[in-house]
C-alpha cells in the first residue's frame, strides 16, 4: 500500500497545518474544532485531515459522545470511526511515521487521538490545549494503544 506522506511536499504541509494549530495557541474545548478558539483531540485530528483534503466536513464525521463515555464504554469508537472514513492500515507500536493517527487508552477504551510528526504526537489535551508532546513521553508511551496510517488509493 502507498502511504499518504510519503512525499516531502506533503508531510511539509502537513507540518504547516500542524504548527498552525499552536500560533495562536488552541485551547481545549470539548466537542468543538475551531484553530486558535478551542478544540478537542478528535475535531483536532479531524479538522486537519479536512485542511488536508482527506476528508470532507459533515455533521456526522464525528459521532455524538460525551465527555466521560470511555469511563462506561468499551466499545472501540474512534477505532471503529477510522476504520470506516479512512483508507490505510493499522501498524504495530513500533515504528511510527510522519502523519500515522495515534488512539491512546484511557478508561475502557482508546479515547484519546493525536498525529504523529518528527518524533512528536501533536493533540488536543484536557484543560492545556492543542500541544506537540515527545512520543517517548512515559505517561502517553505507556497509554499508546493503536496506530493508524493513512494509505492512497491507486
Amino acid at each position: 500500500m502507498k502511504y499518504l506522506f510519503e512525499s516531502i511536499e506533503s508531510q511539509v504541509r502537513l507540518k504547516a497545518i500542524l504548527d498552525s494549530w499552536l500560533d495562536p495557541p488552541t485551547p481545549y474545548r470539548h466537542r468543538c474544532g475551531v484553530k486558535g478558539l478551542g478544540c478537542d483531540c478528535i475535531h483536532f485530528v479531524a479538522k486537519t485531515l479536512v485542511e488536508l483534503g482527506i476528508l470532507k466536513w459533515k455533521k456526522d464525521l464525528i459521532p455524538d459522545y460525551a465527555r466521560d463515555w470511555h469511563m462506561h464504554d468499551t466499545r472501540e469508537l474512534l477505532k471503529e470511526h477510522i476504520e470506516r472514513r479512512l483508507y490505510g492500515q493499522w501498524i504495530p507500536l513500533l515504528n511510527f511515521e510522519n502523519g500515522d493517527i495515534l488512539l491512546f487508552h484511557f478508561g475502557k477504551a482508546a479515547s484519546h487521538a493525536g498525529i504523529y510528526f518528527d518524533g512528536y504526537v501533536y493533540q488536543a489535551i484536557d484543560d492545556i490545549g492543542v500541544k506537540k508532546i515527545s512520543a517517548d513521553d512515559h505517561f502517553f508511551r505507556k497509554h499508546m494503544k493503536f496506530n493508524y496510517r493513512i494509505g492512497v488509493r491507486e
